[in-house]
């Protein structure tokens, strides 16, 4: 429904025409539709207009006592020849009503409009002649049924405005909700592992008899931590590309890493000849899968294999873990793998098989 300013605005200026259109009406003599039946005196005719001119300004703010004042001004007018200037303010009324009136306000318009106009008709034809009854019809359509058919498709156009608008926002929320947790996966991958790996070294360095190496590690971990976050901040700032990539070198310092707590780490193979979007998927799991075996299960060994048929590529990281180490299967790590690989058409598994911690992906490597 318009906005009762609008509708407000819009009927000020529909009531300075019909009043106008009243003193045209008056000059030319057709003020009245049925001069035969006497018309009005100059002063009645400018009553008329005055009254018709109020009523019509009232409608938008005071539909139901509008149409009653205008009804009441047609009976009396009615006897006198029908004044014109009436019935076309009775319109403007009818519009508001049907726009901003109440629903069972608007119902009892609608249905008086359409049982006037029929009713007057067939009067109108079997008391005078046929003629005069189907002139009667098409002045009750012209008066009473066309605002109606007006006033209902601006509602529709309302409604579908607000569908749209409605449609618009809950897209916008999904884009929002879908950015922020993209912007969540990339936080998790870019800062938890480098930390994780930050931390886990430096409980190692303390009981090391050479820590140089490992504090060499954690350096370039902290690095490779600033270098994603700032890549992902001109990302954000949109100074970058649209997602954050990186390479498979950027595994480095996560494997020297778990190389530096005593883990024997061996990586077979490489992402060839893929995209550089499967490429970052394909770092972004081996990475948190390295972090997370680093953590878990610090010093035991661990295997990352990389393979393409020119369809598929497949990445499987294992490492040894105790019989009491508890890996978390619902945790915002294995989430995110989840997440990243299925956002390119590719899945991914991870638990334990025998003695082994196992995560598996397969992605597709040409057009999904």
């Amino acid at each position: 429904m318009k906005s009762l300013t609008t509708i407000a605005s819009t009927t000020a200026v529909s009531s300075i025409g019909t009043l106008i259109v009243g003193l045209l009406l008056w000059v030319t003599g057709a003020f009245t539709l049925i001069p035969d039946w006497g018309g009005h005196q100059p002063a009645v005719k400018a009553a008329v207009l005055l009254a018709a001119f109020v009523i019509q300004l009232t409608a938008p703010r005071r539909p139901a006592i509008a149409v009653a004042a205008m009804l009441i001004l047609i009976v009396v007018d009615f006897g006198s020849g029908v004044s014109l200037p009436i019935w076309i303010s009775f319109t403007d009324v009818i519009f508001a009503v049907m726009t901003v009136g109440s629903v069972r306000l608007r119902r009892t318009v609608g249905a008086g409009c359409f049982v006037v106009t029929v009713g007057g008709a067939v009067a109108v034809a079997v008391t005078v002649d046929p003629r005069a009854g189907v002139l009667a019809g098409l002045l009750g359509v012209a008066f009473l049924i066309s605002p109606l058919g007006y006033a209902q498709s601006v509602h529709a156009t309302v409604r579908a405005a607000r569908a749209e608008q409605s449609a618009a926002e809950a897209e916008h929320r999904t884009a929002l909700a879908d950015e922020r947790r993209r912007v969540s996966r990339e936080l998790h991958d870019t800062v938890a592992g480098h930390v994780s790996s930050i931390a886990i070294l430096a409980e190692a360095a303390r009981d090391a008899p050479d820590p140089a190496p490992i504090i060499a590690s954690m350096r370039a971990n902290s690095l490779a931590a600033l270098s994603e976050l700032r890549a992902m901040i001109d990302v954000l700032a949109g100074e970058g590309d649209d997602t954050a990539t990186v390479r498979w070198s950027s595994l480095a310092p996560l494997l020297t890493a778990a190389r530096s707590v005593g883990s024997d780490v061996v990586v077979d193979g490489g992402p060839e000849q893929v995209s550089v979007l499967v490429e970052t998927v394909l770092t972004r799991i081996a990475g948190e899968a390295v972090t997370n075996a680093t953590r878990h299960a610090p010093g035991e060994p661990i295997t990352v294999d990389v393979s393409s048929d020119g369809r598929t590529a497949a990445l499987t990281v294992s490492n040894g873990v105790a019989a009491a180490t508890q890996y978390a299967t619902n945790g915002n790590g294995l989430r995110n793998m989840r997440i990243r690989a299925e956002s390119i058409g590719g899945m991914v598994t991870a638990g334990r098989v025998g003695a082994q911690w196992v995560v598996h992906a397969e992605l597709p490597v040409g057009p999904r």
